[in-house]
């Protein structure tokens, strides 16, 4: 067997040291120490995302690394720590990252109005231990709630213990249908929600008090199960190669909402058994892979998972944060790859929208749907990783040290970052940005294609082409600099082409063109920070009045928030998945003809 090897890994806050065996890679050791590494491959040395300052016994430079990293990165120790195999003691670099604050909430209210949640309040009464006659309080509790069951933990039991001094008491009871769950003191404690949003790259929860309908937190993290791949393919092709495929990544998602809710319970007098029910919402792998089933029937025709219609489970069985018995109820989804998240979104913009709007949640697997005259109209489109900076070689998501503007000042390229000062990389509202200042420059053609001479910035020649220089490795937060090729353009094409394809369908499925839409509606972190002009300008979508397009934040967590706290959402989302026309973009008789067409910058 091979020998353990010390791994040092220096990051912004405090070094961390990492065991693992001789000959496996950098990017093993990171992992193991808990810290989430920029990657879109899962691993296989295509991306060039995951590089980093290697010193130490390790192996020589690969063919993959050879192809990926510029003379400079290579002079300067740089390593793709995917490839990089360890043979003994070694240290890596990994550049600071902070989490950035969001310009705005992406929640809407503080306390959530009309709550007509599945769990109630019962006031009851705890009649006095008797000495003459003595009744344990197990029994006299589940006396005070004769009409329902009782299945409430010993902690819960021992701490109304404390207040069984002789006199009665009163206390209230977390009810769901016909069984009290929790029990408090009377004015002490809540009973609470939890609304998750499970996106392929970021999951995101909401605490909400069920009876006040006071929002406690809301706070997210990447989903970790991104060291697979980048996308839900990637994920679905790796459970096919790997017997415990299907359980290593329900564990990661597991994982990632246990360390999200211990982070919105910090600070809180609540712990995790007061959270008695949960909504989910999703696309339709992820929505598996939670629920621990095989989602190898959405990576092959016709696309149709194990389930669709809505489904709820006790928090035991998927080993959630909150009560054991609490519920966990998935809301219904579509179609194909259009899951509950599509209808969280309906429900969010609710009551808030015109008669007839586009919603757009632009992610790595990417949603829209055109509402005409109460038909629904919705279809996912493969918009793949770029807008969240994959396979892009300066781009990265929507975080701390990220570009998200950029604009032309006195002729000068001027760029603004999220959170800190030194630039890290580019994320996808920037790289539209981008795109858009570099269009109006005339240094990209109509066809995309790069011509250098039109702009007098920096440039220089790589294995990759030319790239221009964005950001100096002085003025970075890696020591690297940040640049956009011509491989880069293309990427983004691809993807734009792909928005702009999915709503020309739709349109055309819809009977509507765009002066019929009232409102074009961007949900998530891309839409929070994506300038209306730009998105325009390259020609991802069609040439709406700015005014009338504009970001609604996170609302597929509203959706699920909404569901949470109202049991009459959750019949309107049960009505809506019903109603929604799915459409097939690649069986469309246009859609090779318009997708080509919508390549182009224009």
């Amino acid at each position: 067997m091979s020998s353990l090897v010390k791994v040092k890994i220096y990051t912004a806050s405090e070094p961390l040291v990492s065991w693992i065996y001789e000959g496996q890679t950098v990017w093993q050791a990171v992992q193991k120490a808990g810290v989430l590494q920029r990657g879109d491959c899962g691993g296989r040395g295509i991306c060039g995302k995951c590089k980093a300052r290697v010193e130490g016994d390790v192996l020589s430079l690969t063919s993959e690394e050879e192809e990926v990293l510029s003379v400079e990165e290579k002079q300067g120790g740089f390593r793709l720590t995917c490839k990089c195999h360890v043979m003994g003691e070694t240290s890596v670099f990994l550049p600071e990252t902070r989490i950035a604050h969001l310009k705005g909430g992406l929640l809407m209210f503080e306390r959530y109005p009309g709550v007509l949640a599945a769990i109630k309040k019962v006031d009851t009464h705890i009649p006095p231990f008797n000495r003459n006659n003595p009744i344990p309080l197990m029994e006299r509790v589940q006396w005070s709630f004769k009409d329902y069951e009782l299945e409430i933990s010993s902690a819960n039991l021992n701490h109304i213990a404390e207040l069984d001094q002789g006199d009665g008491f009163r206390i209230n009871g977390g009810l769901l249908d016909k069984t009290v769950l929790r029990i408090h003191p009377q004015g002490q404690g809540r009973f609470c929600g939890l609304a998750v949003d499970i996106g392929t790259t970021w999951i995101s929860c909401a605490l909400i008090d069920l009876i006040t309908g006071e929002l406690l937190g809301e706070t997210g993290a990447l989903n970790s199960q991104i060291e697979y791949g980048r996308d839900i393919l990637a994920r679905i092709s790796y459970v096919m190669d790997n017997d415990t495929g299907i359980e290593e990544l329900n564990e990661k998602v597991v994982r990632d909402i246990s360390l999200i809710v211990e982070e919105l319970l910090d600070g809180l007098e609540i712990g995790s058994e007061d959270i008695l029910e949960m909504t989910v919402v999703g696309n339709p792998v992820m929505l598996h892979l939670f629920v621990g089933l095989d989602p190898r029937g959405l990576g092959r025709a016709p696309y149709v998972g194990l389930f669709r219609r809505g489904i709820s489970r006790r928090a035991a069985t998927l080993g959630m944060p909150m009560h054991p018995a609490g519920r966990v109820l998935i809301l219904p989804q579509v179609a194909g790859f259009l899951g509950s998240d599509v209808v969280a979104c309906l429900l969010a913009v609710a009551g808030n929208s015109l008669d007839n709007f586009l919603v757009l949640d632009i992610g790595t697997n990417g949603e829209m749907v055109i509402v005409k005259d109460d038909m629904y109209f919705a279809c996912s489109i493969a918009a793949g990783s770029a807008f969240e900076g994959g396979g892009i070689t300066s781009g990265m998501v929507a975080r701390g040290g990220a570009i998200d503007r950029f604009w032309l000042e006195d002729g000068e390229m001027k760029y603004s970052v999220l959170g800190i000062e030194r630039p890290e990389g580019i994320c996808g509202s920037g790289l539209v940005d981008l795109l858009n200042v570099l269009l109006d420059l005339e240094v990209i053609d109509e066809t995309g294609l790069i011509q250098p001479d039109k702009y007098a910035g920096k440039w220089r020649n790589t294995p990759r082409g030319t790239e221009l220089i964005i950001v100096d490795e002085a003025e970075s937060s890696q020591g690297l600099p940040l640049v956009l090729n011509q491989q880069d353009v293309r990427q983004l094409q691809l993807a734009k082409g792909a928005v702009r394809t999915g709503i020309d369908i739709l349109m055309k499925e819809a009977g509507i063109n765009p002066q019929g839409i009232d409102e074009v509606m961007f949900a998530g972190a891309f839409g929070h920070y994506l300038n209306p002009e730009a998105v325009i300008g390259i020609g991802m979508i069609p040439g709406f009045e700015e005014h009338r397009i504009k970001p609604i934040g996170n609302a597929s967590l509203r959706g699920a928030l909404a569901a949470l706290v109202s049991v009459r959402e959750r019949e309107e989302a049960m009505r809506l998945a019903s109603c929604i026309t799915a459409v097939d973009l690649a069986d469309h008789p246009d859609f090779a003809s318009l997708f080509v067409e919508s390549m182009a910058f224009k």
